[in-house]
């Protein structure tokens, strides 16, 4: 049960958020408390518990410190206040006062009548600094020493100080101290041990002469210093973090700002946060920190936006600002074209600074609230902090947890679940540590390391039967999606958003192409898989050819060869015959390659001449039939010869090429033909280390060069790219491109020559 506070209870509650607050301010970020923080006056009524007069010694050394040894003593030591006294002396020569010649010489004629003079009247005047105003002096610094002493003596009961917050101190009571060594502070020390401030102060006050003097600011100091005190309510005028009246709004704030600082301290304290990764701006304070090896942001905004620019999907909907969040330093999203479509959801906390009423009354509506919040944030995760909440039983940190009993079913995949924390400032420091630390675990649990969006689409069997004779669409793709989560999946229609529609295809943009079942065991069926591929495929690779990314349309191209090419090799190896594979292949050895089919050292790689043969077979086995679609084949053959070409005069002296290219294909040697008389390109080195290989294998360049004209005049690049467009591959345009890489021992084709003529790498 939460149970009812008393008035001073609360004063104490109030009391303490404000002094720890000041204090982790002071320590982590001075400047934000003087530059981002109005301190306002009020009175106070709170009774001087030594825990509270500790802190308000602590900080008021630290607050003011700088003002007494920065400005005041300096402006002291250079307009030191002097005592005049005249005395009259009767002297013989040598004088140490100013003669008065009338009274000597009176004197004289009375005692010696007719002598010169033998003694002097003089008046000795004499400059003293034992004046009240410097014994006030000295008698402040003092007082001043005495302080920062039972400050750095004193343990707080909440925390220790650092080695830091001492380090200031002593560099305080250091400077004190020399200035207490001063000639004119050593000669009044005895005097001002036993002065009393007060007395000093009202005679001086009494004696000061108008305007600026900095005995009279070191006054006004020491009564700042004297009456410093943090609090909300009724007696003096002293320094605190809210206003006079009694604003639950702002107790909240408080409540909500020490916890964002609590949190900030134990991450210092664990060397995972730099000065560097804060940040703060108007409404909010931000930080990136490391835990358990990953990096994560804090946010405390009091503001709808966050570092990455929140967008809501909610149409009319209400904003949404949880206290605080926090989410890995560089969440995963998913944009096309700029367009946010989703973003992993991030751990959202919030604290309600609830003093009174009744558990669950006082949480009910909380949780309510947060988890519209998580709706609407389409968080999963959610923490929710109070600072008279039970202590939670055993070894847990969350006194409980609000989640679903997973009696009924439920259509998400993840369970929405809320963590009850009882936090307050006054509970044992090593408490609330501990329950911080907990806190950051639970967040960093449910903030994993999240894949890039891949591409997993797999056909539904259309032969799939139920009860219900129920089947799915045509064309229907499940589509899971791991970055998002484990059991994530979408059913999407392969025509119209596969590789389409942004919403449900989260790999739009990446060079591939779309899923597809490798089941090919009839020539109709390797017809259609072809036409296919390569026509879902064709307003991608349109547009990739438009934008002028080379690189990323080889990506594209590479994928449907593969994809048809296999689906040739399936079909060859379980429809085919191995009494006509085996004809194939004497005949390529017989009457096409010779020796440099298998035998030869420079032959055919296994790979070139297993693709060789699956297009070989379709192609004979499309003689027997109509067919207005002969790209199967013609692919083949274009993969064997890009193949041997990349092997012969590209991997022997790969490190060689100029970087960022897009890799080794028909379009490389085309480049290099065109620009090999260019004094420079990547063209003309391309082309000069062509020549370099040949030459290696004993070959001749002539040759070589004719061999490059006749890929460039007869077009065999453009001809292996519209292989990858969606349109029909005439049969004459198949024949072309046969000839012209295998030909025949009468005419031998390019795969020939660079089996006879060109070393290739070494496999």
């Amino acid at each position: 049960m939460l149970e009812t506070t008393s008035e001073q209870q609360e004063q104490a509650y109030a009391s303490q958020l404000q002094r720890r607050i000041i204090r982790l301010l002071l320590q982590h970020d001075a400047p934000l408390l003087r530059n981002q923080f109005r301190l306002f006056f009020a009175q106070s009524a709170l009774p001087q518990l030594p825990l509270l007069q500790h802190y308000d010694n602590y900080i008021k050394l630290q607050m003011l410190s700088n003002e007494l040894l920065d400005d005041i003593l300096p402006r002291i030591r250079r307009q030191l206040s002097l005592k005049t006294d005249r005395t009259r002396l009767q002297e013989e020569t040598p004088t140490r006062g100013t003669i008065d010649w009338a009274r000597t010489l009176e004197q004289s004629w009375v005692q010696t009548p007719g002598q010169p003079p033998q003694r002097f009247e003089t008046q000795l005047r004499q400059q003293s600094m034992e004046t009240p105003e410097n014994i006030l002096v000295v008698a402040i610094l003092l007082a001043y020493r005495q302080a920062i002493q039972q400050a750095s003596g004193n343990l707080f009961t909440d925390e220790e100080l650092n080695q830091q917050e001492k380090q200031a101190l002593i560099g305080a009571d250091e400077r004190a101290e020399r200035e207490l060594a001063a000639a004119y502070a050593r000669a009044l020390l005895t005097q001002a041990k036993n002065s009393n401030i007060a007395t000093l102060i009202q005679y001086v006050t009494a004696h000061q002469r108008p305007g600026p003097s900095p005995y009279r600011d070191l006054i006004h100091w020491w009564q700042r210093f004297s009456e410093f005190h943090i609090g909300r309510a009724s007696a003096q005028h002293l320094h605190i973090l809210s206003t006079t009246r009694d604003d639950e709004k702002t107790a909240a704030w408080l409540y909500e700002l020490w916890i964002a600082l609590e949190f900030l301290h134990l991450l210092q304290e664990h060397g995972t946060v730099q000065a560097s990764d804060t940040q703060v701006a108007t409404d909010l304070l931000q930080y990136t920190f490391s835990w358990q090896g990953q990096r994560y942001r804090f946010l405390y905004n009091r503001q709808l936006n966050t570092s990455t620019s929140y967008q809501s999907d909610w149409e009319h909907g209400p904003t949404s600002r949880p206290d605080y969040t926090i989410e890995r330093a560089t969440p995963l999203e998913v944009r096309h074209n700029d367009r946010l479509i989703w973003r992993e959801p991030s751990v959202i906390l919030d604290a309600k600074y609830y003093l009174s009423g009744s558990d669950p009354t006082n949480t009910h509506e909380p949780i309510k609230k947060l988890l519209g919040d998580m709706t609407l944030l389409r968080a999963q995760t959610a923490a929710l902090f109070f600072p008279r909440l039970p202590e939670p039983a055993g070894e847990q940190q969350s006194t409980r947890i609000i989640r679903r009993s997973e009696k009924q079913y439920n259509q998400h995949i993840e369970t929405q679940q809320i963590h009850l924390y009882h936090l307050d400032p006054l509970m044992p420091f090593p408490t609330l540590q501990a329950r911080l630390r907990a806190i950051l675990t639970l967040a960093i649990e449910h903030l994993p390391q999240r894949p890039a969006p891949v591409c997993q689409g797999t056909w539904l069997d259309a032969d799939t039967t139920n009860a219900n004779q129920y089947s799915q669409p045509a064309h229907t793709i499940l589509c899971p999606k791991p970055h998002i989560g484990p059991n994530v999946f979408d059913l999407v229609n392969a025509d119209t958003d596969c590789l389409k529609n942004p919403y449900l295809c989260h790999v739009i943009g990446q060079p591939i192409v779309q899923p597809y079942v490798q089941r090919v065991t009839t020539q109709k069926q390797l017809t259609q898989h072809s036409t296919d591929i390569r026509s879902r495929s064709d307003e991608q690779l349109q547009q990739a050819e438009a934008a002028g990314n080379e690189e990323y349309t080889e990506q594209i191209r590479k994928q449907i060869f593969n994809s048809v090419g296999h689906a040739v090799e399936q079909y060859v190896s379980l429809a085919g015959t191995a009494q006509m594979t085996q004809q194939i292949e004497e005949k390529f050895a017989s009457w096409v390659f010779g020796t440099c089919w298998e035998k030869d050292p420079h032959s055919l790689a296994a790979n070139t001449r297993h693709t060789l043969i699956s297009g070989e077979y379709v192609w004979q086995q499309y003689q027997e039939v109509t067919l207005q679609d002969w790209a199967a084949p013609a692919i083949q053959y274009c993969r064997a010869l890009e193949f041997e070409l990349k092997r012969r005069l590209h991997n022997p002296s790969a490190s060689d090429y100029p970087p960022n290219g897009p890799g080794f294909t028909l379009g490389t040697v085309d480049l290099a033909y065109r620009d090999r008389n260019k004094s420079s390109g990547n063209g003309r080195i391309i082309w000069r280390i062509f020549l370099h290989l040949v030459k290696q294998s004993n070959s001749d360049p002539k040759q070589f060069e004719e061999l490059m004209r006749r890929i460039h005049t007869q077009n065999v690049k453009d001809s292996r790219n519209s292989l990858a467009h969606g349109g029909a591959i005439t049969k004459e345009t198949a024949q072309t491109l046969r000839e012209i890489v295998i030909g025949d021992r009468s005419n031998p084709g390019i795969l020939c020559w660079l089996a006879e003529h060109l070393v290739p790498a070494v496999d």
